[in-house]
């Protein structure tokens, strides 16, 4: 028998109503279902925690830990700002002829 545990509960985790401690039949189903919640939890609750599962061979715990403040949160730019303040240039050359195996005519 194999389980699967999450050590502490948060409220989110109380919400989702995943199940404290989890039992498998197989290693793998154990190791699956570990990684499935993980990322669950990593992607969908409130950012508040960071979840990671520790194998220990015949159980795997989620650990949860309070997520570090991303100091550079308010220096981040949206993707058009970061294209006009570069030097790259991107376009099409009309001037050249594609290749003749490229299917354009």
């Amino acid at each position: 028998m194999y389980t699967l545990e999450i050590e502490k509960e948060c409220s989110c985790v109380k919400k989702s109503g995943f199940e404290k401690s989890m039992t498998f039949e197989s290693r793998e189903d154990m190791y699956n279902k570990a990684r499935v919640l993980e990322c669950l939890m990593n992607q969908q609750f409130c950012m508040t925690h960071f979840f990671e599962a520790v194998d220990y061979g015949d159980k795997i715990v989620i650990h949860s830990s309070v997520r570090p403040d991303d100091e550079d949160d308010d220096d981040i730019e949206d993707a058009n700002t970061l294209v006009k303040k570069s030097d790259v240039t991107i376009g099409f050359d009309g001037s050249q002829v594609p290749p003749k195996e490229s299917g354009s005519n």
